[in-house]
């Protein structure tokens, strides 16, 4: 019954060798190994540890460059303004705010100061990216992966009256409103199948897995099967 499920999630090798970062020599302690699927979790837990611990700033930038890897004409100068913006302990303390803040209540205006307390204001993709590293067991990241395999899946899922997200050139997810609600509603299909996976599979997932699942599907054209 979830055999799809499973093989997808198996084939997840996102592989990101942060030492790539060109300014990690700046950094003594961060930037200075990989992070494999084997070893992701134990990522995760080190940045919820520096938010629910007042730790160190650099482990964001971390997390945003394991984000932007992929784009490597970019990554290191998003990832060198996410640091310098953090660096400051006023805005690290007011993102470490924010975070607690929407993952205790996902709305949109809370989203907007995310995205504002990382120096993102036209971002999506990485803000979600800090608020599922913080919660993956009820928050998804998104991406253009994620926003095609939505658009293309939600109606066979059950969810066709909920909104898919807004999509701009190469494929980027724009920052508004209906983006947001296909964000939330994201979310709920990835908690209500971690439930499914749970029930019919008898493996323990989080959102974060679900998320990770159907990324490698919409990927590699698999079809996920539809769980009672």
């Amino acid at each position: 019954m979830c055999n799809n499920w499973i093989k997808a999630y198996r084939m997840y090798s996102y592989t990101v060798d942060l030492s790539e970062f060109k300014n990690a020599v700046r950094y003594p302690g961060y930037f200075n190994r990989t992070i494999k699927p084997n070893n992701l979790i134990e990522f995760e837990n080190k940045f919820r540890t520096a938010i629910n611990e007042s730790g160190s700033f650099e482990v964001a930038g971390e997390v945003c460059f394991w984000k932007v890897y992929r784009f490597s004409e970019n990554r290191d100068n998003i990832t060198q303004r996410l640091l310098d913006y953090l660096s400051s302990s006023t805005n690290w303390n007011d993102f470490i705010r924010t975070i607690r803040k929407i993952a205790g209540n996902p709305s949109y205006e809370n989203f907007i100061a995310l995205k504002n307390a990382c120096n993102q204001p036209a971002g999506f993709a990485v803000p979600l990216t800090f608020l599922a590293f913080y919660k993956p067991i009820e928050y998804p990241m998104a991406d253009k992966h994620i926003a095609n395999w939505w658009a293309k899946n939600k109606i066979k899922f059950g969810y066709e009256s909920f909104p898919a997200f807004l999509q701009g050139i190469y494929g980027s997810i724009l920052s508004c409103k209906q983006s947001w609600d296909a964000y939330v509603a994201w979310k709920t299909f990835c908690n209500d199948y971690a439930r499914r996976i749970s029930e019919n599979c008898g493996l323990s997932w989080r959102a974060r897995d679900i998320e990770m699942a159907v990324w490698e599907a919409q990927r590699n054209y698999i079809s996920l099967e539809v769980l009672p």
